[in-house]
């Protein structure tokens, strides 16, 4: 029977650090902090703007580093896999993703059908590989953005801002995927999920994500590839039933 105990116990232990390979967590550095603008006073005591703050990121301080340190980059090419999990089964997409400014362009593979999202300016045009015609609407005042990660279903950092700080589980400077990361972990919505992100710190991009409902991971999000490149204009082309 102790032989049995010590073998399963040794088989979890083996599983855990699978499971930590296979998602690549990020080894956690409290050392690191990271540098606010703050105004600097002079010799009358006036601000000058000149002086900077170094501030650690905990839950206290995690959206202040978003807000004044983190800007997404505004054009690139990325690819994407997203993952559903249930007892017992999962499904995979994988998702294209291509911006400059406000021109964006998805494309959702779930295996079963490619879903194309193009976003030009205002206009939202929404249609399926395999079947001529599309959805043709007007953004909401949410913009560009916000549109494309809805009907994408593309989960941004950008919805911890409105997180209360209870509901702000971790949050520290993690290396992550070979990139200087934001780690923050929050609860959010009537069942109480629970989010855990990775942040770039050098591309404001998002680099990886995962969904728990309590214990049960149900949902991740992971960067494939990244190009900083203009993506070409014929990326965001209309496709050619609009142009007839």
């Amino acid at each position: 029977m102790t032989r049995r105990i010590i073998t399963a116990a040794a088989a979890a232990a083996a599983l855990a650090a699978l499971l930590i390979l296979a998602f690549g967590y990020g080894y956690r550095d409290d050392s690191h902090t990271v540098v606010l603008p703050t105004p600097a006073a002079d010799n009358n005591g006036n601000a000058d703007g000149g002086g900077f703050d170094r501030v650690e990121i905990t839950p206290d301080t995690v959206k202040t580093v978003l807000e004044k340190t983190i800007v997404r980059t505004e054009s690139f090419s990325r690819s994407y896999t997203m993952t559903n999990l249930w007892d017992g089964g999962e499904n995979v997409s994988t998702l294209s993703y291509s911006q400059n400014g406000e021109n964006i362009r998805l494309s959702v593979d779930d295996g079963y059908s490619v879903r194309n999202i193009l976003i030009l300016g205002d206009d939202l045009y929404l249609w399926y590989d395999g079947f001529p015609g599309d959805y043709r609407s007007k953004l909401a005042e949410s913009g560009a953005g916000a549109e494309a990660d809805r009907f994408s279903g593309l989960i941004t950092y950008e919805e911890l801002m409105y997180v209360p700080r209870e509901d702000i589980l971790d949050a520290f400077y993690a290396e992550h995927a070979g990139q200087p990361c934001i780690f923050a972990a929050y609860k959010s919505g009537a069942l109480g999920y629970v989010y855990r992100l990775y942040i770039s710190i050098e591309t404001g991009l998002l680099v990886s994500m995962e969904k728990y409902d309590g214990d049960t991971l149900i949902f991740t999000m992971a960067s494939v590839s990244t190009e900083l490149t203009t993506p070409p204009d014929s990326v965001f082309e209309i496709p050619v039933w609009e142009q007839a």
